[in-house]
């Protein structure tokens, strides 16, 4: 068996699931995931012990998904942000105090990003961003912030966000400064962020993000207050400060990561319903392990990892580029989207790849296809019980909607869903830590 890796081994030792159920003062925190997408944040917050009791999700495709994988959880659902207003937050606050539960511990949530993240570049629309009104979403959040007063909040959000522009003409850094402004002058936090990289935390992808954290004054114990490095919106480390756990490079290989899905046969096929062989690495052993414990052996079922039918011109150009170092040979050559090889390993700096929304952007490292969902979300360290619900994929331009036309409706199929969610490895380091706090 592959040797596990160092955040594996540590951060799964708590049951043979991988789940931990450790609780705060006898119960369990609570969390509010706002945007929650697919429920990536929401499901590695679960595992370090939280649990959620309200989230919002404005598409229908990935609410469907949360929905899916958390059915008795007594989980109120709430669609757009707007919607839930001050007053219908305060009547669902009042319904969990009638259930026990009188403070919320914690808020989070990442608003939608496709203004400021590499992917959204690569479509050309003719609005500034500070016309696009998903990019003004994160004063939503505040709001809400402000009226649930939870002792912990958390923003996620891409890197792009901390260099981005409203207009062409602006600063840059300019909108992150106003993100920062807007939660920092939130009455009662002490706020600290980071840019972190999920390789560090387990994840089998570099994917950058910006983490901002908000303790409430009054929780803060006087350890952590002897750790707060001064407030500067140019140094203002969340880790150092000790907000956010540091990491280490302790990421699985994809062939760790891959390998008992492998199928010599997959060609002429339409994809593999069940696992040809045992878990063969640490890591697979937990996304092969169930909500109850339960560990998928070879014969067993697995869902979602139905094989994409390329074109024989397409099939000749990806064994090509296996065979060659990601070479693509000069016929397939376009200026479209460049492809890559996913590697077996990685070299020093560890994982140097991001999971999109686009699946095609890589190929399989010894297999001529694109990956599956179910590898897909395994990238992004969703257990292989979890399932996902609306279509495969869809076209480019139905993924993106079209903002210069007032088209803002976007479809979020499985693929998407899974590239637009936060690492689940990485939201349970980052639950187990804030849990410590909230002991503290």
């Amino acid at each position: 068996m592959i040797q596990r890796t160092d955040y594996w081994s540590r951060a799964n030792g708590h049951n043979s699931n991988g789940v931990h159920h450790g609780e705060c003062g006898g119960k369990k925190p609570t969390v509010i995931d706002l945007f929650a997408g697919c429920g990536g944040l929401s499901l590695g917050l679960e595992e370090a012990g939280f649990r959620p009791v309200l989230f919002s999700e404005l598409n229908r495709q990935a609410a469907d998904t949360y929905l899916a994988n958390r059915e008795g959880m007594e989980i109120i659902e709430e669609s757009d942000i707007f919607k839930l207003t001050n007053q219908r937050l305060g009547k669902h606050l009042q319904s969990l105090k009638k259930r026990g539960i009188k403070e919320i511990d914690l808020v989070c949530g990442g608003p939608p990003c496709q203004g400021f993240s590499g992917i959204g570049h690569r479509r050309t629309f003719r609005l500034d961003k500070k016309d696009i009104p998903s990019n003004h979403l994160f004063l939503e959040m505040v709001r809400v912030i402000r009226k649930v007063k939870p002792k912990i909040f958390l923003f996620e959000n891409v890197k792009g966000l901390l260099n981005s522009r409203w207009t062409p003409q602006g600063e840059k850094g300019e909108i992150w400064q106003a993100v920062l402004a807007a939660f920092s002058k939130i009455p009662g936090y002490s706020v600290r962020w980071e840019l972190v990289h999920a390789k560090n935390y387990g994840v089998p992808q570099n994917r950058p993000r910006v983490l901002m954290v908000g303790i409430r004054k009054d929780l803060l114990g006087s350890a952590l207050k002897k750790r707060i490095i001064p407030h500067s919106c140019d140094e203002n480390s969340a880790i150092q400060a000790g907000y956010l756990p540091a990491g280490s490079n302790d990421a699985p290989s994809l062939e760790d990561l891959l390998s008992d899905l492998e199928d010599p046969e997959f060609e002429g096929k339409d994809g593999n319903p069940v696992y040809l062989r045992d878990p063969q690495s640490e890591i697979q052993v937990h996304l092969r392990t169930t909500r109850d414990g339960k560990r998928m052996k070879k014969g067993d079922g697995v869902t979602e990892h139905e094989y994409s039918q390329h074109a024989d011109y397409i099939r000749e150009k990806f064994t090509h580029m296996i065979r060659n170092d990601g070479e693509i040979p000069a016929k397939f050559r376009t200026k479209k989207f460049a492809q890559r090889v996913f590697p077996k390993t990685w070299g020093n700096d560890g994982p140097n790849i991001t999971a999109t929304s686009l699946p095609e952007d890589y190929v399989h490292y010894k297999e001529a296809r694109s990956p599956t969902v179910r590898e897909w979300a395994r990238l992004q360290t969703f257990p292989d019980w979890y399932v996902f619900k609306g279509p495969r994929t869809t076209g480019g331009r139905r993924r993106a909607g079209d903002p210069s036309k007032n088209l803002w409706d976007r479809d979020v199929p499985r693929y998407t869903q899974i590239g637009n969610a936060v690492p689940v490895m990485l939201a349970k380091q980052i639950g187990l830590h804030l849990k410590k706090i909230l002991k503290q």
